[in-house]
């Protein structure tokens, strides 16, 4: 009787690690430290097989740019910067989902020769050489406010922020369906995405499905904190927490989810440092689907 109490008690701390193991393998942890993030560094996309990450990184200059590193032996390279970028500020790089196109944000003025107070959405084409020469979208979708982070479906409807006032203060989430060759006049997202509270960062997967972005609202676990959306009838539903794999007492922002949905790559802020993280994805929406 002894040794069945002992073995009983034996075998449940075995289980106990064993699940604090598959718990903690399923934390976010920082991609390529002193590579990818060096504290500088936000707003990771990935060409759809996996093999080139675009992201965003801070210089001294007040210019952000964007960089792009290769996957060799399982390791990513030392990045170098986007032919197309470096003169302007150019944060928040977005891959279409085929990769060939990438949208960023911009603070250069529509002739290319000079610098804006304020940023706007822009859209280079990967051509057979590399990426051409980027185009600003039209004036209806930028406003006099910043607009950034534009994520794309299957189908080029376009996701985006808008400030609701000069700099960055107050933002909204809209989106725009492709209509010909343009864009149709942009509509402000539902409240169960947008609230009294700062959002933004929408990640639109490939074929609508959900959405995942920031909110600033009461009740996370920090300052800003990643929340999903699930298509529901039509519209968009109630958001959900994506909980503590995910957000912690920093501000969690800018997500992003590979082409195969096995990986979340999103942005964490915190003790003045800005790094990029990744967290296994597919258990965890499907955790989040049954969810009520």
């Amino acid at each position: 009787m002894e040794n069945r109490t002992i073995w009983r008690a034996l075998l449940a701390v075995l289980l106990y690690f064993l699940i604090i193991k598959s718990y903690s393998q399923d934390m976010a942890e920082i991609v390529a430290p002193g590579i990818i993030s060096t504290g500088d560094d936000y707003c990771t996309t990935l060409s759809p097989d996996g093999k080139t990450l675009y992201f965003a990184r801070k210089f001294e200059n007040d210019r952000d740019q964007i960089m792009k590193s290769m996957l060799v032996n399982s390791q990513w390279s030392e990045p170098t910067k986007v032919e197309f970028s470096g003169i302007f500020s150019d944060p928040d790089p977005l891959l279409t989902p085929d990769g060939n196109k990438m949208y960023f944000m911009s603070n250069r003025n529509a002739m290319q020769d000079g610098w804006k107070e304020d940023y706007d959405i822009w859209v280079v084409d990967l051509e057979e050489n590399g990426w051409g020469r980027p185009y600003q979208l039209p004036d209806f979708i930028n406003s006099s406010f910043n607009e950034g982070f534009p994520s794309t479906t299957s189908d080029e409807t376009l996701y985006f922020f808008r400030a609701n006032k000069p700099g960055f203060s107050e933002p909204d989430i809209w989106y725009s369906k492709k209509v010909g060759g343009g864009f149709d006049t942009p509509v402000k997202l539902c409240s169960n995405i947008n609230t009294d509270a700062w959002e933004g960062h929408a990640f639109v997967s490939p074929e609508e499905e959900y959405l995942i972005f920031y909110s600033t609202k009461d009740g996370g676990y920090g300052r800003g904190d990643l929340y999903i959306s699930f298509r529901e009838n039509g519209g968009w539903g109630q958001a959900k927490n994506l909980g503590p794999r995910v957000n912690n007492d920093g501000f969690e922002s800018l997500p992003f989810v590979s082409r195969d949905e096995k990986t979340l790559y999103f942005t964490r802020g915190k003790d003045g440092q800005l790094n990029i993280y990744q967290v296994s994805f597919d258990t965890l929406l499907k955790e989040l689907k049954s969810k009520p």
